[in-house]
Parts: structure tokens; sequence; C-alpha cells
């Protein structure tokens, strides 16, 4: 699978090429985060997505046992979440929420072609307890992530005005911008 992959997951992805391996799967793997969601059975109607009425997004509620994992380029991922932000009625995801904990993020860099030097990144997102520790050699995480979220948006959301912590594209753009080096060799 070339692009963007997207798998949750409720297995151990304490090693982030045991996790990038999920989300590569040729069966696992899907190349939208609604598909990655769709496959978990959370859909348009189910309990674990919520219709917010004050921003008039959607809300998509990843279980407190499961991690979302996405790979790809740091271009192929944000372009994933604008099309979950903007994508046809039934498919829309504005948001995505941790079920009762705050949501963490952990990250690697992978790189997956030794004569381009592709470098991909691996993104875990869930709960606290589900995640790898990070480490030097392993998952790394953002020290800025916002301590108190519970979700966050889909959106490309850089507003001086509003909290663009919470904004998944801008964590993506950053950890290629300022972490963009890779530690681990596929």
């Amino acid at each position: 699978m070339s692009g963007a992959a997207f798998v949750i997951v409720r297995d151990d992805v304490s090693e982030p090429l045991v996790a990038r391996s999920y989300a590569r799967h040729k069966t696992m793997g899907c190349p939208t985060l609604h598909e990655a969601f769709a496959r978990l059975g959370i859909t348009l109607g189910s309990s674990k997505v919520k219709e917010e009425v004050i921003t008039g997004g959607r809300t998509y509620v990843l279980p407190n046992d499961c991690v979302l994992l996405m790979i790809g380029q740091t271009e192929e991922l944000e372009r994933a979440c604008k099309v979950a932000d903007e994508d046809e009625e039934d498919r829309d995801i504005s948001f995505i929420r941790a079920e009762s904990y705050r949501l963490h993020l952990r990250y690697a860099r992978i790189q997956v072609h030794l004569i381009s030097r592709q470098t991909d990144t691996l993104i875990a997102l869930g709960a606290e307890a589900r995640l790898p520790e990070p480490s030097k050699d392993g998952w790394h995480e953002l020290d800025w992530w916002p301590l108190s979220s519970q979700f966050v948006i889909t959106e490309d959301y850089s507003s001086p005005t509003g909290d663009y912590r919470l904004s998944l594209p801008v964590h993506i753009k950053w950890i290629d911008k300022n972490d963009g080096k890779k530690w681990i060799d596929a």
C-alpha cells in the first residue's frame, strides 16, 4: 500500500516497526481515516459518532482499548486530514476524541526506501495507557501536546485566536519540521 494508511488496533504497538506493519498490511490498512473507523463499526448512526451542534462538525470516538495508527509522508497525512474534514456528508470527520480518557500522541520517523531516502511519519493516537513509552530510538512524544485535551481537530487550524495545538495537521507539520530526521530503518 502506498500513500497514507490508517488502522485502528487493539494490539500492542510498543515497537514502531510492528505498528507500521499493521498500518501497511494489505488487509488491515485503509487509505482513509473514515475507512479505518468503519472497519471497527464506527460509522454514522453508531453510538461512537457524535454530531457537534455548536461547531457543526462530527466527532468520531476512539474506544479506550484502541490505538489509531497513521503512516505516510507529511503531505499525504495532511491531505488525508483535509479529506476527513471536508469529505462527503456521511464520511466527514471533524474531530477525533478519546472515549473517556485524554487523547495522547506518539510518533516515529521511519526511512522506508533506501535509494530515495523516503521517510514516513508513523503516528499512534489513543489513551495514554494504550500507548508505548517514549524513548530515544523508538516512539517520541510532543513536548507541547495539550495536556487536558480529549480530542484533536482534523482541520489545519492555525488561527491565532484559537488553540492550534488541537489541530492534527499542525502536529504533523511540526514533526516533519522539528524532528524530521529518521531514526528507524524499515
